[in-house]
């Protein structure tokens, strides 16, 4: 059943984006602020500890000291309001089976981040915080189609909707697609096609379900549109999504033209939370900041002008009640736009640069080459316990070098055969697993850019072959 605050937010997020005015925004979004910030200093000790009750919501967010993963992971418990969740719990719960929306005691959605920022994340949220940024992401994904023209298309038959994300069950977008695989009822029809499985295989499932939307990871949708141009795929989607990670200009070029006339737009989302932004059709990623507040900040967190490309952001969601994100740190990098959108929204726009990981391609033999996607990599080291960074760097065709971080007290020969033994599966259902030599690394440190970005986490030093030598099985 369709929960009533999924249809509640869907509708203000709607009308919202439709009809207000930008003041309206920005009341509704200090309205948020100023709860959340009383809730979280009477509630979660963390946070208790951080707030200064004195002056304005926007004067008393602007006080807190900024956070990371790592210090909210080292102070889990107190992070969380209303409940005593252990860190060793919630990290239990992430690993939980495959195809299941990961919950701690059946009852608290917990996400894991790929830990490109340093020691993976865990974070938590209640049905309430789940379903209204369900609801938000649903209405500001679909805002231009949801008028009667298209909404009739529900009612005679169900949309069919393909999300070509990992079947990992601690993954947001994963949790999103299960989520509203069990709430969709009659109106649509919504599928996972994991995509840690071989090509061939997401290919065929595809064009037998003839989806009329598809969602996946951008360079997923890349080598779908590869697949396309090849003869392999055949389908004819109208309108396609990307999320988790950005479309290189190529990669947008090559799903633009392939799956013409299809409306292709972009998701900005998080683990911490997954509303951030929404492309419009005038191609600007709307911020919806009636749910949260984005900043951008230098190095040493003094808020830059607009225009000017910050050094990191800071997140303040004001949904998640159950596990407080204040002026959160991510290492994505923003630039606030001034020039209104010609789409009409009254939500504001940015330019964003976050982390651009590489598609990686394998030999398995004479001008047959395999393709995996950042995702389906990244999708190998989640269940490694004992890690607190990564990255994973193709030095020659088939030789893959995992450099890793552990964390304190966990012994590095077992988190190295763990490695080992995950890519070992993932390579033999390409039939890879004898040809592709797989090297774990242990080191002390894995340096990030000059900018101090979020970490490249997976990197080609030989690119990709001639396009006329990818196979299609």
């Amino acid at each position: 059943m369709t929960s009533r605050y999924f249809l509640t937010s869907l509708a203000e997020a709607l009308l919202r984006e439709r009809f207000a005015s930008p003041a309206t925004v920005q009341r509704v979004q200090q309205r948020r602020l100023k709860h959340l910030l009383q809730h979280a200093a009477r509630y979660s000790p963390f946070n208790g500890r951080r707030i200064q009750p004195a002056g304005s919501p926007l004067e008393q967010l602007q006080r807190i000291r900024p956070v990371d993963v790592r210090e909210m992971m080292d102070n889990f418990p107190d992070t969380v309001c209303g409940a005593e969740i252990t860190l060793t719990e919630a990290r239990a719960a992430a690993q939980s089976e495959p195809g299941k929306v990961a919950r701690v005691r059946d009852r608290w959605m917990v996400s894991q981040t790929s830990g490109t920022t340093g020691e993976p994340g865990y974070f938590l949220n209640d049905h309430r915080s789940v379903d209204i940024q369900r609801g938000v992401v649903f209405a500001r994904t679909f805002r231009d189609r949801l008028a009667w023209k298209h909404v009739r298309r529900f009612i005679r038959r169900r949309y069919r909707m393909a999300f070509v994300v990992t079947r990992l069950s601690g993954c947001i977008s994963t949790q999103t697609c299960l989520l509203g695989k069990q709430q969709s009822g009659r109106m649509a029809e919504i599928r996972l096609f994991p995509s840690e499985d071989p090509i061939a295989e997401i290919v065929r499932g595809l064009n037998e379900y003839q989806p009329d939307y598809v969602h996946g990871y951008a360079s997923m949708l890349e080598l779908l549109a590869y697949q396309a141009d090849d003869g392999a795929l055949k389908i004819r989607p109208e309108f396609i999504s990307s999320g988790s990670e950005g479309f290189s200009k190529a990669g947008r070029a090559a799903v633009e033209r392939v799956f013409a006339p299809a409306v292709v737009t972009s998701q900005y989302g998080s683990t911490e939370c997954s509303v951030l932004g929404n492309e419009c059709r005038a191609g600007q990623m709307h911020v919806n900041s009636d749910y949260l507040i984005l900043e951008g900040v230098d190095e040493n967190d003094q808020l830059v002008p607009p225009g000017v490309k910050s050094h990191q952001t800071l997140l303040t969601n004001l949904v998640n009640l159950f596990q407080p994100i204040i002026r959160f740190r991510l290492t994505d990098s923003i630039s606030w736009q001034t020039t209104p959108c010609p789409c009409g929204s009254p939500l504001p726009t940015i330019q964003l640069e976050g982390r651009s990981d590489e598609m990686l391609w394998l030999e398995r033999g004479p001008s047959d080459f395999v393709s995996c996607s950042p995702p389906s990599l990244q999708a190998q080291m989640y269940p490694v316990a004992g890690i607190r960074q990564w990255q994973l760097i193709q030095t020659q065709r088939n030789h893959l070098r995992i450099r890793f971080v552990k964390s304190p007290g966990v012994d590095g020969a077992t988190v190295a055969a763990d490695i080992r033994q995950n890519f070992r599966k993932y390579l033999d259902l390409e039939r890879l697993g004898t040809l592709v030599e797989v090297t774990p690394e242990e080191v002390d440190m894995i340096p990030r850019t000059a900018r101090g970005q979020k970490l490249k986490q997976i990197i080609s030093e030989v690119g990709a072959p001639p396009r006329k030598v990818r196979s299609v099985e």
